[in-house]
């Protein structure tokens, strides 16, 4: 009895069933002609998809992780690494060996796997169009040289971390100094209508919608030119804002009701919603289109520009909280209307816990993260809901951006940030119990996808300024950090997040 060839695959043969005939030459001539065509289709497709499938793979390959976390099958365990250009040192600043050092530091002590960058631009004026973000512009104070950002994102590779650029703005407007927080940005067309001017520092009238506008362009400029950097750098994630809170949702004076005239609709190739709850909502899918967009066009002029094509994750970073002047009084987070239009709900998460409670109890702490407790911020309610209440509404994850605690007592209490009655004594106790609620509390969500703490900076570290009582907490070695580093480096397990960067 003759022997059957061995099939190719189990359980399969190469050779017809029993009483089919094999093609013939004319069948397998045609069929020749048919696959070709389809595989070089094939071929050029694949080309096309694999940048974008070089941006996936991270979170794919992460989900064989370990870690609780949410949806990427990953934490964040981050950290925020600041440097602009007022801070000189000639022996600090990502070009210098130190940062290179406490970034290897942050990665193998203390088990970080991800770094923010942050990308600092300034406004002379807080309701002007003028934004400086090149190192040569007028008045900027902030932001460095491009090689200098490009360092920073080898030495965090080096360092075994996924860096992560985020673009930040201050405002130096001689009303609020020394107060330069972003949040106060456009103060003066957040309850104003489109069709309404307002004065600017010279006493001079400004039509709203020509300033708001232009502005956006110029921000949407600087957001492109990041968002090519991190394409070009096979960045993974993309931070394009960080708590712009007067012009990042609608007020009553910038809905779709009161000021339809000031929705822009007619943009190429945006996709501003005919049912858009107000001009914000229109402005911010236009700068998201822009980052992702080969070519976009402007909003004041129309004019054809280059986008970021990026195909990365986004993430915008939004204030817990609402702003102190301007209309846009309502925490940031809950208020902003284009959540769908990103990957990741990012919150600067510095709820004050509690009223005036000094070393509170790891207990206390997250009871009052669940609006539980007899010394809680009332208005604040239960902060873990109202988080997870947006996160469900949008499905998107969260991630907190930047927490940091300072090593002073109460510096989870609203008394804290208010300035009321506390020195700066250090008290490392409340910091270490600070974050160790925070994570207790959130560390199982499943909509949860970490914490970037802040932070540190590229200087020695026994060279910072305040470092005692300030929210640091990595010491020049481990046995001399702070307790609460101490800790992390025990809580933490070295989950690096895979990256075909």
């Amino acid at each position: 009895m003759p022997v059957s060839p061995a099939p190719v695959l189990p359980g399969t043969s190469p050779l017809p069933p029993s009483g089919q005939q094999p093609p013939s030459r004319r069948a397998l001539r045609l069929g020749a002609m048919i696959a070709v065509p389809l595989l070089a289709a094939a071929l050029v497709a694949g080309q096309l998809l694999l940048p974008t499938a070089l941006f996936l793979v991270p979170g794919l390959q992460a989900q064989a992780g370990t870690n609780v976390g949410g949806s990427e099958g990953f934490s964040f365990q981050g950290f925020v690494y600041s440097w602009t250009r007022r801070e000189k040192d000639a022996n600090s600043g990502y070009t210098a060996p130190v940062s290179l050092e406490n970034m290897q530091s942050e990665a193998k002590v203390f088990h970080m796997n991800a770094v923010i960058i942050p990308v600092v631009a300034d406004m002379p004026e807080r309701s002007e169009r003028y934004i400086a973000w090149h190192n040569t512009d007028k008045s900027d104070l902030d932001t460095l040289s491009l090689s200098d950002y490009v360092r920073a994102i080898q030495d965090a590779r080096k360092a075994g971390l996924v860096p992560i650029l985020e673009l930040q703005m201050l405002h130096q407007d001689p009303i609020f100094t020394p107060d330069e927080s972003s949040a106060n940005i456009g103060a003066g067309w957040s309850d104003t209508p489109s069709n309404q001017a307002i004065y600017n520092e010279a006493g001079n009238p400004n039509d709203v919608s020509t300033l708001e506008r232009q502005w956006f362009d110029n921000y949407t400029a600087f957001a492109v030119q990041y968002a090519q950097v991190s394409q070009q750098y096979h960045l993974p994630y993309f931070i394009f804002g960080d708590g712009l809170t007067n012009v990042s949702y609608d007020t009553a004076a910038t809905s779709a009701k009161n000021d339809p005239s000031g929705i822009v609709r007619n943009v190429q190739g945006d996709s501003c919603p005919q049912n858009a709850p107000g001009r914000r909502d229109c402005e911010w899918r236009h700068v998201i289109n822009a980052i992702r967009a080969k070519t976009y066009h402007q909003i004041w002029d129309k004019k054809e520009e280059t986008g970021g094509g990026y195909t990365g994750k986004l993430i915008y970073a939004a204030n817990w909280g609402g702003a102190d002047a301007g209309g846009a009084s309502a925490p940031e987070f809950e208020n902003i209307t284009w959540w769908d239009a990103v990957d990741f709900i990012g919150i600067n998460a510095g709820f004050p816990l509690t009223q005036s409670l000094r070393d509170p109890s790891v207990d206390q702490l997250v009871q009052a993260w669940n609006g539980k407790g007899s010394n809680i911020v009332s208005s604040n309610g239960d902060i873990y809901s109202r988080i997870e209440k947006v996160s469900d509404k949008y499905g998107k994850p969260v991630i907190f951006t930047s927490v940091g605690y300072n090593s002073v007592g109460g510096a989870n209490s609203q008394a804290f940030q208010e300035g009321t009655d506390f020195t700066p004594q250090e008290d490392d106790s409340e910091q270490y119990n600070d974050m160790e609620a925070l994570l207790q509390t959130f560390n199982s969500a499943p909509w949860w996808e970490g914490v970037f703490w802040n932070g540190d900076a590229p200087i020695p570290r026994d060279k910072q300024a305040n470092w005692a009582v300030s929210s640091s907490w990595a010491g020049p070695t481990l046995a001399k950090s702070k307790p609460a580093g101490q800790w992390l480096a025990q809580y933490y397990k070295p989950a690096p997040i895979p990256c075909s960067c």
